[in-house]
């Protein structure tokens, strides 16, 4: 019968702390971000109604990644039921963006900066309850959303061109960063794994 040495107890509690944010909804959540950010940066010049369209893909897109993630059964319940409220809100939010494709600019900014700033407050908080890489990453993402969030709430009234140059830049360097976390978060879970012995 295998038994695990006591000296393995700490990598144990690391690894499911590491596998507390599944991998997989942080890669799709990354994918999606950078993805919304390219595709702003490469079309600049369209239309405000194909960019409110695509913020609402975006925040459904992100707001489903995360309503999957809060149903896992690897996370802390204080950790799902944030993160699910999270991603309820995100996707209210994209169903509206889509629904009114068409709002003005300032309307538009404002629904941006919510969903950085939700999303900012949900990646600090899970951030405060891992620990190593895994804290450093998601809380620094955290507050790079946050900022970002407040610029577009405190600055409503900028032009369609800064908005989208703004909005394409940040979604892509935030998406960027997700993956990489998704990624570090799957290498630090595999190299503490507990090595069983006879």
């Amino acid at each position: 019968m295998a038994t695990f040495s006591a000296r393995h107890g700490g990598a144990v509690q690391k690894s499911s702390q590491a596998a507390a944010v599944p991998f997989r909804q942080t890669l799709v959540l990354g994918v999606a971000t950078a993805l919304f950010g390219l595709v702003v940066l490469v079309w600049p010049g369209e239309t405000l109604r194909v960019l409110g369209a695509l913020v609402g893909i975006w925040l459904l897109v992100a707001g489903v990644m995360r309503l999957a993630a809060a149903l896992t059964d690897h996370q802390a319940a204080g950790r799902r039921l944030m993160t699910g409220v999270v991603g309820a809100a995100m996707v209210v939010v994209g169903i509206a963006c889509l629904r009114d494709v068409i709002a003005g600019v300032t309307a538009l900014a404002l629904i941006v900066g919510l969903a950085w700033l939700l999303t900012g407050l949900s990646e600090i908080g899970i951030g405060l309850m891992t620990h190593g890489r895994t804290r450093v990453w998601l809380t620094t993402m955290g507050v790079a959303s946050l900022v970002v969030g407040l610029v577009f709430v405190m600055w409503p009234g900028a032009t369609l061109t800064a908005m989208v140059l703004l909005a394409g830049i940040s979604a892509l360097v935030i998406g960027c960063a997700e993956i990489a976390c998704a990624f570090i978060m799957r290498r630090d879970a595999a190299a503490v794994r507990p090595v069983a012995h006879p």
